[in-house]
């Protein structure tokens, strides 16, 4: 199997929706769309990224997913992609199926159409997204003043409770353990709460990092500190934390990759954006405020600093 084959199995089953498939192995795609394009781009590598019992259909969809979440954090809908695959001697056509699959699951989810991309031989699978879209406003980091509510479009913990059950550290009940691993293996950004709440967020960004350094990073773009008033969880990952010796605050705010909306939102828009959310099945959280100072706090009499630490590489 060569290039040209892998190239001929993805274009077979995952056609762009909008431009239609011949332009799928060009030398260039294209848009036709006028406007300010939004990109973004990451990269999901099989070492790092892919945990125990994740499948390459599953991994692939992971790798538009991670696109998908930051343009939902910034209210953007998302036009088409790019994909870029590395390759591995010993890779099968089962294996290029599996993920033309997941890319065509992905692309079937979001509406987003698979425009092109590129193919090489690596020592390991690296698939490589690239996202367009076309969007007026972006809700940017920047833009919260003080006294605004912080708020998130979902709960903490699950990816890290997940992690540590693929990996055998941990255990939980069979339906926990179920909700845990999806998270992990399934990951399902909310492209339409970002949609949504783009309208109230006076800043955002998704949290595939981590909570504590959303937090942070939210808080030193706006010059302000950021106070919590409750953890954003619910009772099954405490329960999962007491059964394992673990601290609830630690799977909350540094497992990162649960593809949320962190932002901020004047207060007299809450009610109004969470009754919005839950017409199209979404929740909206609010666990915290921003205030004068620096840092991230946990409480309010007796707080404590939040360590600035999550998901994050060293080289």
């Amino acid at each position: 199997m060569d290039e040209f084959e892998v190239i001929q199995i993805i274009r077979d089953r995952v056609l762009g929706k909008k431009l239609g498939a011949e332009i799928i192995g060009d030398d260039v795609s294209f848009l036709k769309e006028k406007g300010n394009i939004v990109a973004k781009t990451d990269m999901l590598v099989s070492t790092t990224d892919m945990p125990p019992r994740m499948s390459l259909a599953q991994a692939a969809k992971k790798a538009v997913a991670m696109c998908v979440s930051d343009f939902a954090a910034k209210g953007v809908k998302p036009d088409s992609y790019l994909i870029s695959l590395g390759i591995p001697k010993g890779c099968t056509k089962r294996d290029v199926f599996s993920i033309a699959r997941g890319l065509k699951e992905a692309s079937e989810r979001w509406s987003v159409a698979l425009i092109g991309g590129d193919t090489n031989l690596t020592k390991e699978f690296v698939i490589a997204c690239t996202m367009f879209g076309f969007s007026d406003r972006i809700v940017r980091r920047k833009g919260a003043g003080t006294g605004e509510l912080v708020v998130t479009n979902g709960y903490f913990g699950y990816t890290a409770a997940g992690l540590r059950i693929l990996l055998g550290k941990a255990t939980g009940t069979s339906e926990f353990e179920r909700k845990a691993i999806s998270s992990v293996l399934e990951p399902e950004p909310r492209l339409e709460d970002g949609l949504i709440l783009s309208k109230y967020l006076t800043s955002s960004m998704d949290s595939s990092d981590g909570l504590a350094i959303s937090l942070y990073t939210l808080a030193e773009s706006n010059n302000v500190g950021i106070r919590l008033t409750k953890i954003p969880t619910n009772m099954d990952v405490k329960q999962f934390a007491t059964r394992n010796g673990l601290r609830v605050e630690d799977l909350v705010f540094f497992g990162g990759e649960e593809y949320l909306v962190v932002g901020t939102m004047r207060k007299n828009d809450f009610m109004e954006a969470k009754r919005e959310l839950k017409k199209v099945g979404g929740k909206l959280i609010a666990f915290g405020y921003t205030e004068r100072g620096k840092g991230v706090f946990l409480g309010l009499e007796k707080s404590l600093s939040l360590p600035k630490k999550g998901w994050v590489y060293s080289f």
